[in-house]
């Protein structure tokens, strides 16, 4: 993949005339406790391409070090990645350390473990401004022009959708039977 990009990154930067506004300016990391990078530079070659600055933290990084450089940086989202279980709650902690500095800006959320789900259930509901699941890398760019041209809409559209998501989680839980009322069903085979 780096390899590939080497080769891409001088096209990249041909292409895009100096002169040429940006299209807006994110902050991507692999959140702390996580060193997969693949997706992640998947997402920062695809936003390149569309004409966004990228600063790309890298691996492992702490939410403070996110949050103090989206400020310093006045970035417009901030995209974050996890490819192992941990860091789902790492991208939580993340949400409410932004909310806490007061940043309300978009938050893309990708990588193999992440859901639709989780982020209705976990993170939305800790933070602030938007925050949207990304299923794939390809999708970002086009996310990202939705949130710079209409930020609060799209922000209304997820909040409908994450409500429905969550209530029909609650719908689902409701219909569990506990671990005692299951063992009392249990099948009687050898009676």
């Amino acid at each position: 993949m780096k390899q590939a990009v080497a080769i891409l990154q001088p096209y990249i930067e041909a292409g895009s005339d100096g002169n040429a506004a940006k299209s807006g300016k994110v902050l991507l990391a692999t959140v702390k406790g996580d060193v997969h990078d693949i997706g992640k530079n998947i997402v920062a070659v695809g936003m390149a391409c569309n004409n966004y600055e990228v600063i790309d933290m890298g691996v492992m990084v702490p939410a403070e070090q996110i949050v103090r450089k989206a400020l310093e940086e006045h970035v417009d989202m901030i995209g974050l990645s996890g490819l192992i279980t941990p860091s789902l709650e790492e991208m939580v902690n993340v949400a409410r350390e932004m909310k806490r500095a007061g940043l309300n800006i978009p938050i893309m959320i990708g990588g193999a473990t992440t859901s639709e789900l989780h982020v209705a259930l976990k993170i939305a509901p800790v933070y602030g401004g938007p925050v949207v699941w990304m299923k794939d890398a390809s999708q970002n760019a086009l996310v990202a022009a939705r949130l710079m041209d209409d930020e609060l809409a799209v922000e209304h559209e997820l909040q409908e959708k994450y409500e429905h998501l969550r209530q029909d989680y609650q719908q689902e839980q409701q219909r569990l039977l506990s671990i005692d009322e299951a063992r009392k069903n249990k099948p009687r085979l050898f009676e």
